[in-house]
């Protein structure tokens, strides 16, 4: 470990845990509504991993100010009800949504029997949304980065996941910054009907390059790079004004470091 990366802000992404471990969160609140047939054991596994999402995201985000998220409880067939059939996004592997107007989530309680090993960390993404945008208190800045409002809201486990899928499919590492729109995620493969997005690659990379920029900066310097946006000034230079630095050889370390984790794995193999 260098002295410049001993001196930098640590992310609570990696803050070891308190001797009183919290076990409920203290500021985030959830209204819970039921449609269709959604048995006692799928209502209480929802409840209890939206509790645990909560209070992982109050620490580390730094929550200190009351927020009211409502909740969706939502059986196979109301959940695909209003699902638009040429939207990929509505199709096979999508069970929660986040609907921005309102910042609600609906949640298909058949994501813990269809996709029971990614449930928990795609609740806590969705429900990160709504957590960054009322830290950056701001809609307008919170909503004009794509890379950013994706990012953020991260995925536990998204630097593990994409170089297992970088080494499975023999792929080089794709610039995280190329990923400006959803468009972009679905040219480069991203098919709800094929997989979650949990698992495809744009999504992946997006969330393992902005978990690497938060664990440099700390969450404080992030939201202010969120602010910087709202002064109609591009994603990079928003970035510098934040954290000191350039985003491109941000991005790069952030490439090298995959480089090495890949190196380090066909070692072992």
């Amino acid at each position: 470990m260098s002295l410049e990366s001993m001196n930098r802000p640590v992310s609570k992404m990696n803050k070891a845990p308190d001797n009183a471990i919290e076990t409920e969160p203290q500021f985030l609140n959830f209204s819970y509504e039921k449609f269709g047939d959604i048995s006692p054991e799928e209502e209480s596994r929802a409840r209890e991993t939206f509790k645990k999402a909560a209070v992982s995201l109050e620490k580390e985000w730094d929550i200190s100010s009351p927020l009211s998220i409502p909740v969706h409880l939502m059986s196979d067939e109301k959940f695909r009800e209003g699902a638009r059939p040429t939207d990929p996004m509505s199709w096979k592997y999508c069970f929660i949504l986040r609907d921005q107007p309102d910042d609600k989530i609906y949640l298909d309680t058949n994501i813990f029997s269809i996709l029971p090993d990614d449930a928990e960390a795609m609740i806590k993404h969705e429900t990160a949304h709504i957590v960054v945008e009322h830290c950056v208190g701001d809609i307008s800045a919170y909503r004009k980065s794509f890379f950013l409002e994706e990012g953020t809201a991260g995925l536990d486990g998204a630097t593990d996941r994409l170089v297992a899928k970088l080494k499975t499919e023999n792929q080089t590492i794709p610039d995280p910054l190329m990923f400006q729109t959803i468009e972009k995620i679905k040219s480069f493969g991203g098919d709800t009907n094929r997989e979650p997005f949990s698992e495809q690659m744009g999504y992946l990379v997006l969330f393992s390059a902005v978990q690497f920029l938060r664990q440099r900066h700390g969450e404080t310097k992030i939201i202010e790079w969120y602010k910087n946006m709202d002064k109609d000034i591009p994603l990079g230079d928003a970035y510098q004004m934040a954290c000191g630095e350039k985003l491109d050889q941000s991005i790069s370390e952030w490439h090298g470091s995959i480089n090495h984790r890949m190196q380090e794995m066909n070692d072992k193999s």
